[in-house]
């Protein structure tokens, strides 16, 4: 049902849904994808000019066979929530969704990320399924955030790239199994890498913060030092149950820092990111 039309004089571009047909039709197929509030236009003839109407009073319409309505958006895959994400950053938006950077959002991001690996973990697929609907909104949020490039652009690359990664189905190179598959994929990878844009600390913060040690770079502050000092002592006086030691001083920071609303992981992280390119934090 539909099909998407594209103008090139801007007139009519859209996914287009086409008589006969009635709006319950179209409300049982599409109903529950976009906001009631959404303007549509719908051509009572296939000659004549278009009205607007909004989503929620699609189901009083009736398409004869010369009449269409454009949908607010493609109904097909992401679309609707492309759309959403457009109406939620315009100018009458949501007023916190309008402050957002790509920088204040990142935690977001991880977060989304790792809760979509705990779900698959715990073999949750019903869960899994929600929390990749997270990341998705991510991606669709921050490409709407960016100044020069949006969805189209950051999907293009990527086919670009998979296409360029995969020269043995989509060219005349071969590779007979997995293993040279992922040789070829390497190899390619290693050719498109630009060393200086890569941010060497995007790891788990205890991770980096572990290569960090291992570097001689640590923080020189009061606050650093009064709780390394404390925790080697504690050590000292508790011989044996090192392991247990550390993994209950993590979990106390990350307690007292959920007492003050504070995300310890995303603390730790920017520190450590202030410590190697300041002018990445904003």
């Amino acid at each position: 049902m539909g099909q998407w039309v594209w103008d090139s004089n801007g007139d009519s571009q859209g996914f287009m849904v086409r008589g006969p047909l009635s709006g319950e039709e179209i409300w049982e197929t599409f109903g529950h994808l976009f906001p009631l509030d959404s303007p549509i236009r719908w051509w009572p003839s296939f000659d004549g000019p278009p009205q607007t109407l909004y989503w929620r009073d699609v189901k009083e319409v009736t398409l004869d066979p010369q009449a269409q309505i454009e949908l607010p958006a493609n109904p097909e895959a992401g679309g609707p929530l492309i759309y959403v994400v457009h109406r939620l950053l315009s100018d009458n938006g949501c007023p916190w969704d309008r402050q957002q950077t790509s920088q204040s959002l990142l935690p977001y991001l991880l977060d989304e990320s790792y809760e979509a690996a705990e779900a698959l973990v715990a073999d949750d697929l019903d869960s899994f399924q929600a929390e990749l609907g997270d990341v998705l909104l991510q991606v669709v949020f921050h490409s709407a955030l960016l100044s020069d490039a949006h969805l189209d652009q950051v999907v293009s690359r990527e086919v670009n790239k998979l296409i360029r990664r995969h020269p043995h189905v989509f060219s005349d190179a071969h590779a007979d199994n997995a293993e040279a598959v992922k040789d070829q994929w390497e190899k390619i990878k290693a050719e498109e890498r630009h060393a200086d844009a890569a941010a060497t600390w995007v790891y788990p913060s205890l991770v980096m913060a572990k290569r960090q040690g291992k570097q001689g770079h640590i923080p020189q502050s009061d606050a650093f030092q009064s709780v390394l000092d404390f925790i080697q002592v504690y050590i000292a006086n508790n011989p044996g149950t090192l392991e247990n030691i550390l993994a209950d001083a993590a979990w106390a920071i990350a307690e007292v820092g959920r007492q003050h609303h504070l995300d310890v992981e995303w603390a730790l992280w920017r520190r450590i990111a202030s410590l190697n390119r300041p002018s990445e934090l904003g």
